[in-house]
């Protein structure tokens, strides 16, 4: 019989390939199996789960196309890790191809009618129970390793392993002791800061890293670079704060996609907490957490003309309608503005928003607003150090029974989190709504863990009193960030938007004024600031224990009225012979706004606005680039009083004798000369020709210098002569003349 092998592992500590075909190939020459070289399939460091294997997947063809008689393998486990998945391939091969299935070391031969379902039913089940055991070990090896502070896996960035003498794995490795790495650590705390205290973007801190070269790259980097995942990787781990965890997620096999998918626990395996192996605070760790929680705010598509200011993100989901309690979502034309969704679908009358937010003038105003309530000067600056003594005088302990709060929130939200991570729901749209509760609870426990972990951090420092030109720069330095803020997207957008939360609530209210008519009524926005609260935080370093009275805010999102200063300048360049583009474009706005201006500014003088196509055939200028006429006007003046005629002009200048004509027109008319008519300029040509046939000139000589015919000079010099009653000498005794004279 000529028969197949197959062998398969999936780590290099199990048996080789090699091992196995040769006890498989011994087997065979015992039972009279002829295996050609090519019939030796195998498939190196793949998992048992899968089915799509290269080599497996080319003994099915063989096996289909039924080229051999029997295959040979060397036990159950190396077919499939699961026992429905053996059972179903040899069913297939034996009952379906009718080829024989041989398990060497299993004792399976399927030519054994009688016994080889039992045997193989049971070997597999055998094999799939060690697999399952092999793994509870494992696991529980691995706890045990990370209880004692030893190296159990992948080491995370700004770890390392301290070998420990004489001790040694079973692989005859060093056994290694985890601590802290002084090289990469100072890069975590770096991330941290960066992305928590500055403000920067996921991608922004990318950039940092790869920039620098002498930074050292993450574990398990594949293309010699940092990137996004390494990063949030970082930002997400709780090792760093000293949290350890085992078994956060498990692998579940999808049979439809023959893959394996890592699915989070409910809760991890195991859970430590190890001090010595801290990076970072507690606050900033979940200062961070609550940050990648809220997300960035920069979805949707970019502008093509890269302009973002006209659509700035700064301070999206701040804007609610107090109606519905619906934040204002992003709308009109190009995205600049923003409206209520539910206002937006209700009748005219009904609206109560009935104005849109012009998002760069929402932003551009409340920057403003909140920038002046910082510039109250030395009486916030006495009020600032006076709450923050107060601080220093009460005790310094954070207050149990907010923190009991805060504490039971949050262990109310872990529960919650891992009962929907429990019940997954039955269909697609179940999923979607868990998986959007689950990132709402999540959102939330990092807040409320934030601000247990800013508590607790208060309570290991004191407060320290700042000086008055601490205060003072604070006041200047978040006054920059809002006037910046409120001109550009600056680069610290992050810190601008926190600042502006802090400083709102997170929430500012918006109520409809004015007459409910385009361009007629605008939105007003109100919410209350708690200002000393916040400086005392920002000095002082702690959160204030008593509330400060909070001052209401009120902004009113509208351009300011400046029509009469431009009115009156679009009115004087008006009167200059300025055309409305260029009125527009001096005062950088559209003609429609010139038009109004105009209007205005003729009302307020009393006077009535004359008829547009009347004043521009008065003006010099009727278009915004100068006419071909006028641009040739000098040059072709020039030529004109050197007596040359509009056609030799014409061709000089590129142009047509009535472009020429206009040209002198236009010269003349502009210094407010009489324009030279036809007569006028037959006599200058005749004095001319004459000036030049006095001068000895040869006609057909003084013809190409004026730009005539020959005949047409001759003309001319006749007219004169009769005109001054003279006769016109014979050409031949002129020429004779002229010779002797010369």
């Amino acid at each position: 019989m000529v028969g197949a092998v197959y062998a398969r592992y999936s780590t290099r500590f199990q048996d080789s390939v090699a091992d196995q075909v040769r006890g498989i190939l011994e087997e065979a020459v015992k039972l009279g199996i002829f295996i050609p070289r090519e019939m030796i399939f195998f498939d190196l460091a793949v998992r048992g789960y899968k089915s799509n294997r290269d080599g497996l997947n080319a003994l099915r063809k063989v096996l289909q196309a039924k080229k051999v008689q029997v295959i040979l393998l060397f036990s159950t486990s190396r077919l499939f890790r699961k026992q429905y998945r053996t059972l179903e391939f040899v069913d297939q091969v034996r009952k379906g191809w009718g080829i024989r299935c041989i398990f060497v070391k299993s004792g399976v031969d399927t030519d054994d009618k009688q016994r080889w379902e039992t045997i193989l039913a049971t070997q597999s089940t055998i094999d799939q129970f060690v697999v399952s055991m092999y793994v509870e070990n494992v696991r529980t090896a691995q706890q045990g390793l990370m209880e004692k502070r030893l190296v159990f896996g992948t080491i995370s960035y700004g770890y390392r392993g301290d070998p420990i003498e004489g001790a040694f794995t079973k692989r005859g490795r060093p056994r290694c002791r985890l601590t802290i790495d002084p090289e990469t650590a100072p890069i975590v705390l770096r991330i941290y800061n960066w992305y928590a205290e500055e403000g920067l973007s996921i991608d922004a801190i990318v950039r940092r890293l790869n920039d620098d070269p002498n930074i050292p790259l993450p574990p398990r980097c594949c293309n010699q670079e940092w990137t996004r995942t390494a990063v949030k990787g970082i930002l997400a781990n709780t090792r760093y704060r000293g949290l350890w965890r085992y078994g956060v997620t498990e692998a579940v096999y999808v049979p439809e996609g023959d893959y394996v998918r890592s699915v989070m626990r409910a809760t991890p395996l195991r859970e430590i907490q190890i001090e010595e192996l801290r990076i970072v605070s507690d606050e900033l760790w979940f200062k961070v957490q609550r940050r990648m929680a809220e997300g960035t705010r920069n979805r949707g598509r970019k502008p093509k003309h890269g302009d973002r200011t006209s659509r700035p993100k700064l301070l999206n989901g701040l804007f609610w309608c107090p109606n519905h309690d619906q934040p204002l979502y992003v709308t009109g034309s190009y995205g600049r503005t923003m409206a209520c969704p539910r206002c937006i679908r209700m009748t005219a009358g009904n609206r109560p928003l009935y104005s849109s937010l012009n998002r760069e003038l929402a932003l551009k105003l409340t920057c403003e607003k909140l920038a002046e309530l910082f510039q109250r000067d030395e009486a916030l600056v006495q009020m600032v150090i006076k709450a923050c003594q107060q601080e220093a005088e009460s005790s310094q302990q954070a207050d149990p029974a907010r923190l009991s709060q805060l504490r039971a929130r949050a262990d109310s939200l872990t529960r919650s989190i891992q009962f929907n991570m429990r019940h997954g729901g039955d269909n697609e749209e179940d999923e979607a709504e868990v998986a959007q509760a689950l990132a709402d609870l999540r959102r939330e426990r990092a807040g409320v863990m934030a601000e247990i972990g800013t508590l607790e951090a208060a309570r290991q420092r004191p407060v320290q009193v700042p000086s008055q030109q601490m205060v003072r720069s604070l006041l200047v330095d978040l006054g920059k960030i809002l006037t910046a803020a409120a001109t550009s997207e600056e680069r610290n957008a992050v810190l601008a938007r926190s600042t502006i939360e802090a400083l709102t609530g997170g929430r500012i209210d918006l109520f409809q004024q004015g007459e409910r008519r385009a361009k007629r009524g605008w939105l007003q926005g109100r919410f209350r600031v708690r200002l000393i609260d916040y400086f005392v935080e920002r000095a002082a370093g702690v959160p204030p224990r008593g509330a400060a009275d909070s001052v209401e805010v009120i902004v009113d999102y509208r351009y300011p009225v400046a029509y009469e200063a431009e009115a009156e300048r679009a009115k004087e360049l008006y009167d200059l012979g300025f055309l409305g583009k260029q009125i527009a474009q001096e005062l950088g706005c559209c003609r429609a706004k010139v038009t109004n201006l105009l209007a205005y500014a003729f009302q307020e003088h009393g006077q009535v606005k004359p008829d547009g196509r009347k004043r521009r055939g008065g003006l010099q200028q009727k278009q915004l680039t100068p006419a071909r006429y006028q641009e040739i006007a000098d040059q072709a003046k020039s030529h004109w009083d050197s007596g040359l005629s509009a056609r030799e002009i014409s061709r000089r200048l590129g142009c047509s004798d009535a472009t020429v004509w206009k040209a002198i027109a236009h010269w003349h008319r502009t210094r407010r000369m009489a324009v030279p008519t036809d007569k006028s300029r037959r006599e200058r040509i005749m004095i001319r020709a004459m000036e030049l046939y006095d001068e000895g000139r040869e006609i057909q000589e003084i013809a190409s210098a004026l730009g005539y015919s020959r005949h047409g000079i001759t003309l001319m010099l006749q007219r004169w002569f009769t005109t001054n009653g003279q006769v016109m000498p014979d050409g031949r005794s002129r020429r004779h003349q002229c010779r002797r004279a010369g």
